[in-house]
């Protein structure tokens, strides 16, 4: 039976406490001790309120309990080992999630509350039951499979109870801290929309109401007709190119020529998508020596209306050169200022010769 005195519980915010929000906090207080009190042992992970800067942090100690692979030949995720003999891309259960949908939904009104159970979904999605066999050097076939398991997935979780926002991305290399040297990618379904993605959410709503256009539409058309080109490759349907203002060096992004907010309306288009992102990391792999990087689909929210949203991929590699590293540092975890030590067009130039 629940006290109010475990250390699991629900806070109030100290910062709103006015008449208006006494019955919503009743509500949200009534729900969150009910998803507490099957927290019992503190098993799942949190999520509290920053209000400094206005967003959720999740708190997940037992992450640090995940698999690590410590020897080559005893991969958990090559058949045989979690999985059976018989498939080509395989979608898990993350064991070691930092979102859980046993809480139940709770509502997220920060308004009311700092401190609530973790709820949501993490899967990962083997890429292929072969260890060896990365993105860059897959046939079609394969690719198409990869690229239509991450569309179900979406689907799925897209629609599930509670949830903001589904991202899927692939964390690759041990420069990224990896432990699991499987081709594997992750699909989080959040409660809230993360605050990278919100950003980029108001400024493209703010482009559409004040010109009546899609702001990547904008930005696309601009860099087709630039002089000083950053585009490295394009098909009918997709650009790949480095960004104008590129936070990190060779970053790279992906943008369908068509204006469409997932990846749901790129179904008889998910094979060239597939296509231009095995593009990417091939010419990533000509580049660097070791191939590290992070790649996000960039997706509209799982609720609302958002006309102006226009989805994208878009790659972070950890290197600022074939053989440097590309490390945060003081400026850029301070105060969110990004410092690039490369010239987009000359990286772009370098991406576009590599093949």
């Amino acid at each position: 039976m629940y006290t109010g005195e475990s250390d699991y519980s629900i806070h109030y915010s100290p910062f709103r406490q006015d008449v208006r929000h006494v019955l919503s906090a009743r509500l949200i207080w009534l729900l969150v001790v009910e998803a507490t009190e099957k927290d019992v042992d503190g098993a799942m992970s949190r999520l509290r309120w920053n209000p400094q800067l206005g967003e959720w942090v999740i708190v997940s100690p037992m992450r640090n309990d995940g698999p690590f692979q410590e020897r080559k030949d005893r991969c958990p995720f090559c058949p045989g080992g979690e999985t059976e003999d018989d498939w080509d891309v395989l979608t898990l259960k993350d064991k070691f999630p930092v979102l859980s949908p046993e809480s139940g939904v709770v509502p997220l009104n920060e308004n009311v509350v700092m401190d609530a159970p973790g709820y949501g979904f993490c899967k990962i999605i083997l890429l292929s039951k072969d260890h060896q066999e990365q993105v860059e050097s897959m046939g079609d076939t394969q690719l198409e499979r990869v690229f239509m398991e991450y569309l179900e997935v979406f689907k799925e979780l897209d629609s599930a109870a509670g949830i903001s926002y589904v991202v899927e991305f692939e964390n690759r290399g041990a420069a990224l801290g990896m432990n699991l040297e499987h081709p594997h990618a992750q699909a989080y379904a959040l409660p809230f929309i993360p605050p990278r993605l919100a950003r980029e959410l108001e400024q493209s709503k703010n482009f559409w109401e004040r010109d009546e256009t899609c702001l990547v539409c904008k930005m696309l058309e601009n860099e087709l007709k630039s002089l000083e080109s950053r585009i490295i490759t394009e098909t009918e349907h997709f650009v790949s190119l480095v960004p104008f203002s590129a936070r990190l060096p060779y970053e790279v992004h992906i943008y369908p020529r068509d204006h469409v907010p997932s990846l749901l309306e790129l179904e008889d288009r998910v094979l060239e998508l597939g296509q231009i992102i095995r593009d990417t990391i091939l010419r990533y792999s000509k580049v660097f020596d070791e191939v590290s990087y992070t790649m996000v689909l960039h997706t509209r929210p799982s609720f609302g209306e958002h006309p102006y949203w226009h989805f994208h991929v878009e790659f972070y590699p950890t290197r600022g050169s074939r053989v440097q590293m590309k490390h945060l540092a003081g400026l850029e975890i301070g105060t969110g200022i990004y410092t690039n030590d490369t010239i987009p067009e000359e990286t772009a130039r370098e991406l576009r010769e590599a093949v």
